[in-house]
C-alpha cells in the first residue's frame, strides 16, 4: 500500500505546478460554486422572508449604502461571501499539500493568514465581475434571475481563479529562496 502511495504522490509532483494549480484549483472551484449554488437557492427558496427581513434591517439601520443595491444582489453577495468562507479551508488545505507543497508547521498559520488576504483580493475581483456579468445576463434575460447568477458566477470564477493563483504563488505559498556558498552547499 505504501508504494502505491508512493507512486501516486510521485506521479503527481511530477506534473508541472501550474497544471496541478489549474487540477486543485478546478476542484476547489467546483466546491465553492456548488456551496454558492446551494447557499443562494436555499437563501431564494427557503429563507427568502428572513433574507428579506435581514436585508431591510441592514439597509436601513446599519449600512446606508445598502440603500442603492437590489435584494437580489443582496443575496447574491451573501451567498458569495459565504461560500468563499465556507471553502476556504478546503482551499487552504489542498493548494499549500497539494499545489506548492508548503511544509512546516510553524508557517501554517501565517500561510493561511496570507491565504486570507488573498480570498479577500480574490473574492472582491470575484464580487465585482458577478455583478458586471449578472446585470449582463439579466438584461438578455434568457432566464429566471437566479439561473443567471448561477452562470454568472460560473464566469467570474475564471477571472478570481488567475489572481488566486498569482497571489497564492508569489505572495502566500513563495518560497524562501536558499542561499549557496562556494562549494554550492545550501545553507
Amino acid at each position: 500500500m505504501k508504494k502505491i502511495y508512493t507512486n501516486i504522490h510521485d506521479f503527481w509532483f511530477q506534473i508541472p505546478e501550474k497544471i496541478r494549480f489549474v487540477f486543485i484549483g478546478g476542484f476547489n472551484s467546483l466546491v465553492s460554486f456548488v456551496m454558492f449554488v446551494f447557499l443562494i437557492h436555499f437563501f431564494a427558496q427557503f429563507f427568502v422572508d428572513d433574507t428579506t427581513r435581514l436585508y431591510n434591517y441592514v439597509r436601513i439601520h446599519h449600512i446606508p449604502v445598502l440603500e442603492h443595491i437590489s435584494f437580489i444582489q443582496f443575496i447574491r453577495q451573501f451567498s458569495l461571501a459565504l461560500a468563499w468562507l465556507l471553502s476556504s479551508f478546503v482551499s487552504f488545505t489542498t493548494q499549500r499539500l497539494l499545489v506548492f507543497r508548503a511544509r512546516g508547521q510553524a508557517s501554517v498559520v501565517k500561510q493561511y493568514i496570507k491565504c486570507l488576504y488573498t480570498w479577500f483580493i480574490g473574492y472582491l475581483i470575484n464580487a465585482i465581475t458577478l455583478e458586471i456579468f449578472a446585470q449582463l445576463f439579466e438584461k438578455i434575460d434568457l432566464f429566471p434571475p437566479v439561473i443567471e447568477t448561477d452562470i454568472a458566477q460560473a464566469f467570474a470564477l475564471v477571472f478570481s481563479a488567475v489572481s488566486t493563483y498569482i497571489l497564492f504563488k508569489y505572495f502566500a505559498f513563495k518560497k524562501k529562496k536558499n542561499l549557496h556558498i562556494e562549494n554550492n552547499q545550501t545553507i
